[in-house]
């Protein structure tokens, strides 16, 4: 969409020299187009994929940009910044309306102050800084500290909330009062007051409103596929090309069953090489369906040039497992105007709750412990990391309001679970590709839609629950994509419908699977998730290399003997007790804090 900077400054000439400043270093990558919008004390500047959809006005009635598209609920036309502007300013409880759809937008007049919001999940990326009778607002704090009244101060709590949960939380970032805007709240701001956050909306939990526990279970499915189909036809117009990143998995085979059988025009777009195991079941999928097909491979000499823009424009807010991504955007560029993505599509209609120890009941202490915290640092080793005269007594207390967070989330523990999921680890580590996409195609993510989450978040939970639902779903309305090998990110592609001769093909099949385990102890990776992940492949050794000189930067920070001991130099391969994707995850957070530390400690 855009990488964007907004400011109100009444300084004239300081607000003018802010903007000439960071102009030239706004846009992240190359092929952009660069506009403004300003009127008195405020002005927005951005740079975007031509393409993208930006609305903005500037009059006496004030000023509003939005960035992507904001569609208003029983509504398919994307709202108009007039629109926006007029809306807001009419609105006298400053709880503005809700919009579906991947967006940003915000608007200002002197005599009412600032607004900002962003999608229902917050994953568009909202920062922002205030002093006084300035304030800065951003896709990315990094070009913050151009502003002179600005002071690039490292906060100890934005960094250990990032090493508990490979994410930012409560909004902290690594700089001293520079926070990212929660999911569901718009930002209000009159200089010289405190910024407040407001909430706008909140994922529903079920109610009498919404009983659908009279239903049988094809109705329920009923009502869930129609919810996702109505959120395709608002936010993937027939009448528009369509990109779909498919892997041959479950979420983007369901997505492509469904604009399919909309006549949706779609080039299907996949990640890894041929002998993937991912890239065959995606490839069976395509062929079914008639999409052309793509498939991309992100050059592994390429990982530092993509590292070095996840720290620089994300600050580790969405952890740093996701380097790669950063290529995808220039393949974009000549495949459609419109990517449709299901990164989080699962999670949200199935509700799989994979975070807790096995065999124990589900609880924050299971959650936490068995998944959550294992994609960053256990609190064990962070005490013994983490200097006590910089950070105190910061992890434990992170801890207590992480509990006291999850368990506000709902009356019953499930629901905890995910909202805390969706909230969290959706949230940063998986919903940050659509703002990194959005520099080659406009994102689509269906599940930014008021009905689908009202949906999922008032149906049982025996019908959601372990993607009953999302399973039904595929085997019920698109039997064909059904019976097609299914990745799972593992060595087993076993079909949710196997047909008949499958079955009896059985044995065959089986010994596939064992030939795919032989190769991959003969170091052939053909799992792409998995290769991708793999800190040791060269890759990831080139970023650590890169990382390697700036260990002695943050000595002030860290114990270096304990960091030394956990991350040994590029050249040593690292031992993983079991699963080697989440035990590596804490490891890359290191690397990408010492490259941060590069410009910014």
């Amino acid at each position: 969409m855009a990488n964007f900077v907004a400011i109100v400054d009444p300084n004239s000439e300081r607000r003018s020299h802010y903007i000439k400043t960071i102009q030239p270093l706004l846009p992240p990558v190359a092929g952009l187009i660069s506009n403004s919008c300003a009127v008195e004390n405020f002005e927005a500047i951005w740079a975007a994929n031509p393409k993208a959809p930006i609305s903005c006005v500037a009059d006496t009635e004030g000023t509003a940009v939005v960035w992507g598209e904001a569609i208003a609920t029983h509504q398919s036309e994307p709202l108009s910044a007039p629109h926006l502007l007029k809306l807001w300013k009419d609105s006298q409880t400053r709880s503005f309306p809700t919009f579906d759809g991947f967006y940003a937008a915000i608007a200002y007049h002197p005599n009412w102050g600032l607004s900002v919001a962003a999608d229902l999940l917050g994953l568009f990326p909202v920062y922002y800084y205030t002093h006084g009778d300035i304030a800065l607002i951003g896709s990315s704090p990094e070009l913050f500290r151009y502003h002179p009244l600005f002071t690039a101060q490292f906060n100890p709590r934005g960094l250990v909330g990032i090493l508990l949960t490979n994410g930012t939380f409560e909004g902290q970032t690594l700089w001293q009062d520079v926070y990212r805007l929660a999911a569901g709240y718009s930002l209000q701001w009159q200089p010289h007051q405190k910024a407040q956050e407001i909430q706008q909306y909140q994922i529903p939990q079920p109610n009498s409103h919404k009983n659908y526990q009279t239903l049988s279970f094809d109705q329920q499915l009923d009502v869930l596929e129609q919810a996702i189909d109505q959120a395709l036809t608002r936010q993937a117009p027939a009448t528009a090309r369509h990109a779909l990143l498919l892997s041959g998995g479950l979420d983007s085979r369901t997505l492509a069953g469904l604009l399919h059988r909309r006549g949706v025009e779609t080039v299907a777009l996949s990640l890894g090489v041929n002998a993937d195991i991912d890239m065959q079941c995606a490839k069976a999928v395509a062929r079914t369906l008639g999409m052309e097909h793509h498939h991309l491979t992100i050059p592994s000499d390429k990982y530092p040039e993509y590292a070095n823009l996840l720290v620089k424009w994300e600050h580790l807010v969405n952890g740093f497992n996701w380097v790669m991504d950063w290529g995808i955007y220039s393949y974009l560029q000549n495949l459609a105007p419109r990517i449709v993505g299901g990164h989080s599509l699962g999670p949200i209609l199935g509700i799989k709750v994979a975070y807790s120890l096995p065999n124990q009941p589900l609880s924050f202490d299971t959650f936490f412990g068995g998944g959550v915290n294992r994609w960053g640092f256990s609190p064990p080793f962070l005490e013994q990391l983490l200097r006590k005269e910089v950070f105190g007594d910061l992890v434990n207390e992170t801890i207590a309001r992480i509990r006291t967070t999850y368990e506000s989330y709902a009356e019953d523990e499930f629901r905890r679970a995910w909202w805390f999921d969706l909230y969290h680890r959706q949230r940063f580590h998986i919903g940050c590709s659509g703002w990194q996409l959005s520099f080659g195609a406009w994102p689509v993510l269906p599940f930014l839609d008021w009905q689908v989450l009202e949906t999922t978040g008032t149906l049982p939970v025996q019908t959601i629950g372990k993607r009953r639902g999302e399973n039904e779903l595929l085997r019920t309305r698109f039997p064909q994509l059904a019976q097609l090998p299914l990745d799972q990110k593992n060595f087993n592609v076993e079909p949710l419908q196997p047909s008949p001769w499958r079955q009896q093909l059985a044995p065959w099949f089986g010994l596939q699977r064992k030939w795919r385990r032989w190769l991959h102890k003969q170091g052939i990776e053909r799992r792409y998730y998995y290769r991708i992940y793999n800190i040791n492949d060269a890759g990831w050794r080139q970023v650590r290399r890169q990382a390697e000189p700036y260990r002695e930067q943050v000595g002030h920070l860290f114990h270096l003997d304990v960091l030394n001991q956990v991350l040994p130099p590029p050249e040593e391969s690292i031992q993983f007790k079991a699963d080697s994707i989440m035990e590596a995850s804490g490891l890359k957070l290191l690397l990408g804090f010492l490259l941060w530390s590069k410009d910014h400690l």
